[in-house]
């Protein structure tokens, strides 16, 4: 076993490290743009309907 003596910062692994907010992109959730029938994420960010099946998309406003 090694042990060090002085009190390093051992680098955090990737999934350990909270992003940065980043300036646009996406909104953290995109569930009003997944059907609720068949699973597809909407192409379009103002999508009403899916365009695989046809099914209303659920509501993201207020």
């Amino acid at each position: 076993m090694t042990t060090h003596g002085h009190d390093a910062e051992v680098p955090r692994p990737a999934a350990d490290r909270v992003p940065e907010p980043a300036g646009g992109g996406e909104p953290a959730c995109l569930l009003h743009l997944v059907c609720p029938d068949c699973g597809r994420l909407a192409d379009e960010r103002g999508a009403r309907s899916c365009s695989r099946c046809g099914t209303p998309l659920p509501h993201s406003g207020p």
